[in-house]
């Protein structure tokens, strides 16, 4: 299985880009899943605060058939916790499988993301951390995705860290530049994960969404179904998500990417 869509659903400058003019965001996931027809989706908004069970189900219920959701976990698991003590992993890890509960029952849950920042750098602690975080999210029962910005995790000690934690290493598409990690097609046991940010060359110096402001090209978007179809065709199931969301290009480029695939 491929599932395929974007990182996000709402936002206010997809309205008369993506979405059609005048749509309130209160239809804009049932929009994305039954006239864009995509079968994922990536939840962001767990990663700037704990979700609750109660806005967790509020989201099943929009959805009048079958969806997988990726997770992004908690910003304080991926950007603060590794810095120092790590007590309260399991804490942060408890109350967030609390609110996932209800995707669990209907079987709509799908990987949950840890997007690491640029300065968490491969190292023995870091390594260490990656194990805690498994030893606190269980991935013998879920499916545990690793992206890593920065560029010292591109090498085999970095890859089998993620596979003796039980995780699957997440494959980035972002610009060549500030020891961004490289493009590099990879899968774990439990499957692939792909995530396209854009190519903005001015990444580091853009505020906000404009940060991924650039839209893939169809010569693009075809080597990329080149991977994904590679990972397919080995029985994997297979993630793809664009988070190249300003103006609505992730949606474009993800429906290009979808007909590219032939519906896989």
């Amino acid at each position: 299985m491929v599932y395929i869509g974007t990182s996000g659903y709402s936002f206010p400058d997809w309205v008369g880009t993506a979405y059609p003019s005048g749509i309130d965001s209160s239809q804009m996931l049932r929009y994305y899943h039954s006239v864009w027809r995509f079968n994922s989706v990536e939840l962001n908004f767990t990663y700037y605060r704990m979700p609750s069970i109660k806005t967790i189900t509020g989201i099943l219920r929009k959805i009048p058939g079958e969806m997988t959701f990726a997770v992004k976990a908690l910003g304080q698991a991926t950007h603060d916790l590794w810095k120092g003590s790590s007590g309260e992993l399991r804490k942060v890890s408890s109350e967030f499988y609390r609110a996932l509960q209800p995707m669990r029952e209907e079987g709509s849950l799908g990987p949950i993301l840890f997007q690491f920042p640029w300065s968490f750098k491969f190292n023995e602690r870091s390594r260490e951390y990656i194990e805690e975080i498994a030893g606190s999210f269980d991935p013998g029962s879920n499916i545990l995705a690793f992206e890593f910005r920065h560029d010292s995790w591109a090498n085999e000690a970095a890859f089998e860290a993620v596979e003796e934690a039980g995780g699957i290493p997440v494959t980035v598409d972002e610009p060549t530049i500030g020891g961004l990690f490289p493009y590099i097609p990879r899968a774990g046991q439990m499957g692939a994960y792909f995530r396209f940010h854009g190519r903005n060359p001015d990444w580091f110096n853009s505020n906000g969404s404009e940060r991924y402001n650039y839209d893939y090209s169809e010569d693009d978007l075809r080597s990329f179904a080149i991977d994904v179809l590679e990972f397919h065709k080995r029985d994997l199931p297979v993630f793809v998500f664009f988070n190249n969301c300003y103006m609505g290009r992730a949606v474009h480029n993800a429906l290009l990417l979808r007909d590219l695939l032939g519906g896989a």
